[in-house]
């Protein structure tokens, strides 16, 4: 369900959650919370600092003529939200028929929804689009065609909450790795290369899903192998930390 500060939040088959330090091998089971109404699910996980404490969000979608409607980002085809400014996010739109998708974020500390505009960008149809973070900065991608060619935006948004700041970083004419999702992971320590992830799940089964950095300045692109990676995976970001769980925790 998502990594922060040394944890990793997953669920099982059996909708159990439960909390994991990989460093320490220790986990705790969430306590089990029946939700009245049948729906989809939507869940959540970060730290919030004001607080100093760890919180799982789960928001449940109902249907109904006169509720909210949320629809989510396609980013590796899951319900989970992304942490970003104490907030959790998720791809929304307030109906069906309302045809502009903004982020609705979750803040950890208020506990209240808020919306951040997407930047103005004119697409064709994409074959993919999703929504994240990276270096800090939110973080929009987008696989989409421009003039007969295939290309891959990257945007990023330099100062939270003002739509004004969203910059493009990066657009990439890749005709080697299309059609696939392309997500930017992160930058290189001196800022000139970005790590990308590129997955070919919803589009090849031939293709296997791999990782290449893309020189900013120079645009060239380098493979990076790892051996023996699987031919499809999902990807999420991890740093090492001793953080304890509660005192119930199982090893």
């Amino acid at each position: 369900m998502g990594s922060c500060t040394g944890l990793l939040a997953l669920k099982n088959n059996n909708k159990r959650i439960f909390l994991w330090n990989p460093s320490t091998r220790k986990s705790q089971v969430l306590p089990s919370t029946e939700i009245g109404r049948a729906g989809l699910t939507f869940y959540g996980f970060g730290y919030d600092p004001i607080s100093d404490d760890y919180n799982v969000v789960r928001m449940v979608q109902s249907g109904g003529h006169n509720s909210g409607h949320f629809r989510y980002g396609a980013e590796l085809n899951k319900r989970f939200g992304f942490l970003a400014n104490n907030a959790m996010h998720w791809m929304a739109f307030k109906s069906p028929q309302s045809g502009k998708e903004n982020l609705a974020g979750f803040d950890l500390a208020s506990e209240e929804f808020r919306s951040v505009e997407l930047p103005d960008f004119c697409l064709d149809e994409p074959f993919w689009f999703g929504i994240g973070t990276m270096g800090g900065y939110l973080c929009l991608s987008a696989v989409h065609g421009e003039l007969g060619d295939i290309v891959a935006d990257v945007w990023i948004m330099k100062e939270y909450g003002v739509k004004e700041s969203w910059s493009k970083l990066i657009s990439w004419n890749q005709p080697h790795y299309i059609p696939s999702v392309v997500v930017p992971l992160a930058f290189s320590k001196n800022g000139k290369k970005v790590l990308f992830n590129i997955g070919y799940q919803w589009f090849s089964f031939d293709e296997r899903d791999r990782f290449v950095w893309y020189d900013v300045g120079s645009e060239r692109v380098e493979h990076v192998e790892i051996k023996g990676l699987p031919s499809s995976f999902d990807v999420h970001l991890y740093v090492e930390s001793l953080v304890t769980l509660n005192s119930n925790a199982q090893q």
